[in-house]
């Protein structure tokens, strides 16, 4: 989860009004103390912990890296984790092993990408989801926003792989390919195969899960134009050929709301953005008077816990504990000698008289990950809702934007760990549902949403709301 100073929709830092405070930046930034900013927070990056950067696009007029730039790097990387990384205990991982083991394989890599791609992999065994290694050519499109994909996705399910989403403008769409479909062939070799070989070539993650969709950005991104050639399996039994390109695609976050016709109210978006906080708030605005809510976070993958943070309010009328934060020398995340707490150690909400009261179900996957799982599990441990679906990601830290490696590429660490107020960690865990409604291929080809009628059954149930929210 990005916890740096919060953005605009379009993804900017805030710009700060206040002139007394830049000029106490600007003061920062030349003098580059340690004692005012000691996390480095004004000379981060700001990105999305759910940043997907593409495949690179080869640069023919980039200079290689000279072995000793190689080594600056490796050790820029192991030593920023290091010192900084929220446990100090690594989670349970020899760091000097680590280093032992990758720091001859990084120098003897065939080319900077696959460099990079070492140093990626050495901080994946940490089994992190948020730290990891972007390359300078990642780093580019990751910048531009640029997405070049296959344009769908699928999930090991009832023993195949199947698909359960394809965007409307990409090639696998038109070329047929609909949700409830499985992969029988990746690349003339048998899809269980491919996806084995895809798995092991992957680098570890927070957990199983999320290491699924580390996988599948994989095979679905790369240069625009290239093609992968793919047979899928209808649910009649006949199959198809279909070679797919990659193409350049928007991704960009949406927010909806609607009354349902039960009369329940409905919300659903796709990340944790502060544009996107907001047209969720505008939702329970308008859906304030509605006898219960299903808030929709399956599939997003999560953003700024600030954005978290406003939206939590709208559910209490009373200061709530919803637990506490935990960092490497247990104290808080601060600048300015400590007089500017930018992440505290109690995480807590102080309520609203307009907040919504009534029953809450709240909808989460595999693919809710980081901020969304932050709201759901804060959610349900104070019991203030109720989770269906199925468990979530378990990809549950806090890092504080990008760090410059000397090379060109971009580090991202995590320094910061959430604990909920019932005492549970959701890192390598996941938000487990109360309800579990699993996922079926039968389900997906009639474009049946089972988790959705759970939702709205519970809430016909929920007793009336409690005084004390």
């Amino acid at each position: 989860m990005n916890i740096s100073t919060p953005t605009r929709p379009n993804g900017r830092q805030k710009v700060v009004s206040d002139t007394s405070f830049l000029a106490v930046l600007l003061a920062l930034l030349l003098s580059a103390c340690t004692l005012l900013d000691p996390h480095n927070m004004i000379g981060r990056q700001v990105g999305e912990a759910t940043s997907v950067p593409t495949q690179p696009v080869p640069d023919a007029g980039r200079k290689f890296l000279t072995a000793q730039e190689r080594e600056t790097a490796f050790d820029f990387v192991w030593d920023t984790i290091n010192e900084h990384y929220h446990d100090a205990g690594f989670n349970g991982i020899d760091w000097n092993a680590v280093r032992t083991r990758y720091k001859p394989l990084a120098m003897a890599a065939s080319n900077d990408e696959a460099f990079w791609e070492l140093l990626d992999r050495m901080t994946g065994e940490l089994h992190d989801a948020h730290t990891r290694v972007e390359s300078p050519a990642r780093v580019a499109l990751r910048k531009r926003d640029e997405s070049v994909t296959l344009g769908f996705s699928f999930i090991p399910l009832e023993g195949r792989l199947a698909v359960n989403g394809v965007h409307p403008e990409s090639d696998a769409w038109w070329a047929g390919v609909r949700a409830g479909m499985t992969i029988v062939n990746i690349a003339g070799e048998p899809a269980d195969v491919a996806y084995a070989k895809l798995m092991s070539e992957t680098r570890y993650d927070s957990t199983e899960r999320s290491r699924h969709f580390r996988a599948l950005r994989r095979l679905m991104f790369g240069p625009a134009d290239s093609p992968v050639a793919f047979t899928f399996e209808r649910g009649d039994g006949s199959r198809f050929d279909a070679t797919l390109k990659r193409r350049k695609l928007s991704t960009r976050p949406m927010a909806n709301h609607r009354l349902l016709p039960s009369g329940f109210g409905y919300i659903r978006f796709t990340q944790w953005t502060s544009g996107m906080a907001s047209r969720a708030a505008d939702g329970l605005d308008e859906l304030k008077d509605t006898p219960g809510l299903v808030i929709d976070l399956r599939g997003n993958p999560g953003g700024s816990v600030f954005a978290v943070n406003e939206i939590l309010n709208r559910f209490f009328r009373n200061r709530t504990d919803l637990g506490h934060t935990t960092t490497r020398t247990g104290r808080p995340i601060s600048m300015l000698f400590g007089a500017v707490e930018v992440i505290k150690l109690r995480s807590e909400v102080q309520g609203s008289k307009n907040a919504y009261t009534h029953p809450v179900v709240i909808l989460v996957n595999a693919g809710s990950a980081s901020g969304s799982e932050l709201f759901a599990g804060a959610m349900q441990a104070v019991h203030r809702a109720t989770i269906v679906g199925e468990p979530s990601c378990g990809c549950l830290l806090g890092y504080l934007g990008y760090t410059r490696v000397p090379g060109g590429a971009e580090l991202a660490y995590s320094e910061v760990g959430f604990v909920l107020s019932n005492g549970q960690r959701i890192e390598g865990r996941g938000v487990i549902p109360d309800r579990i409604v699993p996922l079926a291929i039968a389900d997906l080809v009639v474009n049946r949403d089972r988790a959705l009628e759970a939702a709205e059954d519970i809430l016909r149930h929920m007793p009336a709301p409690s005084s004390k929210n």
